[in-house]
């Protein structure tokens, strides 16, 4: 009996230390995460910036294409008011996430400029490098609420999500990501980070690896982007409520499609299904649009006067390319009056324009 009495209390004092680290865990997914979020995080925690006169939200794609110094000059603000905060692969969730985690960001009434792409708004999206895929971002995991995880569509996957909230299987590791994790966690140290620009606009073999990848080609990861193309309702609802969350502090909303390369967009149009599904997406957009929201789609570079030679690869921009754009966009913007008045935001339809 002496026996089962020691089974069990190593049993139950098991599962208690289970319950610990699960709650732990649970409680710490914060710095445990280690996604593009973290680098936006870090830098919001150190600045809280509540003066922003320009907010920009967006994927990798608006990171390579927005030069904010240039718009700060062209909107006669410091450099420190205008901010990148696009990240890797961010889509609706993602702006959903950051302004409803960062609220002090709308103080000051922004202009918010977002973009929409295509394929954020694709049930059947799959990752361009793995090849599987994607129904949300891994970080997910990490900053979804309850209520997010009980509306997920497929059941499987919803009870996933609600068990990983109670239990955060997610969190499963080698043991040398846990010895890279828990260091800063033990010492302190956090992750410095600026919103600076990617390494490809200043680094002559980072833009080579991205213009040489096959998997960025133009009609290979349009196919990955496309795949499948169906409109996807729950990406727009987090939209949605992305959109009711900024409305209410910011009177100036522009959402924005950057031109991509012609062999990107040649991909939709070859294919009917896919017209028919672009064609929902645009719709949507147009359909968010009102006295504090407007769109500017630009599907290809002719579209903003403008030619191929300024991507890095399908639609990353090089830095040439991120310096006229962001000109060119500025002006768009200037001309829509969804710049605050004041006299360099005017000598900016010039400078624009240069």
């Amino acid at each position: 009996m002496g026996k089962w009495k020691q089974a069990t209390l190593v049993f139950l004092s098991a599962v208690l230390i289970l319950i610990t680290v699960g709650v732990w865990l649970s409680m710490k997914r914060d710095l445990l995460e280690k996604s593009d979020l973290v680098r936006i995080w870090s830098y919001l925690e150190r600045n809280k910036p509540a003066d922003s006169a320009a907010i920009f939200l967006g994927s990798s794609r608006f990171i390579s294409c927005i030069k904010t110094d240039i718009f700060a000059e062209l909107s006669g603000v410091k450099p420190s008011r205008v901010l990148n905060l696009a990240s890797d692969s961010a889509g609706p969730w993602e702006q959903l996430l950051i302004c409803r985690r960062c609220p002090y960001l709308l103080e000051s009434s922004p202009v918010l400029i977002v973009e929409l792409e295509p394929w954020m708004f694709n049930k059947n999206l799959i990752h361009p490098l793995y090849k599987t895929p994607v129904p949300f971002n891994p970080h997910f995991y990490t900053w979804a609420t309850l209520e997010e995880r009980l509306e997920f569509p497929d059941p499987k996957t919803r009870v996933e999500l609600v068990i990983d909230y109670i239990w955060p299987y997610s969190q499963r590791r080698t043991i040398d990501d846990w010895i890279s994790l828990m260091d800063p966690v033990i010492t302190g140290r956090k992750v410095e980070a600026e919103l600076g620009p990617p390494r490809y606009h200043s680094l002559r073999a980072a833009h080579d690896w991205l213009a040489s990848n096959p998997d960025y080609e133009a009609h290979r990861i349009a196919q990955c982007h496309l795949n499948e193309f169906e409109f996807d309702e729950l990406r727009a609802r987090y939209f949605k409520r992305f959109l009711n969350l900024v409305e209410k502090k910011s009177k100036r909303i522009v959402l924005v499609l950057p031109p991509a390369r012609k062999e990107y967009v040649d991909e939709i149009y070859k294919n009917p299904k896919y017209v028919a599904t672009y064609k929902e997406v645009l719709a949507f957009i147009h359909g968010l649009e009102n006295g504090k929201v407007h769109s500017i789609i630009w599907e290809r570079t002719e579209d903003c006067q403008l030619d191929d030679s300024i991507f890095v690869d399908y639609g990353h921009f090089n830095l040439q390319g991120a310096r006229v754009f962001t000109k060119v966009l500025f002006k768009k913007i200037n001309e829509l009056g969804m710049i605050a008045g004041n006299e360099r935001a005017k000598e900016g339809r010039i400078l624009g324009g240069s």
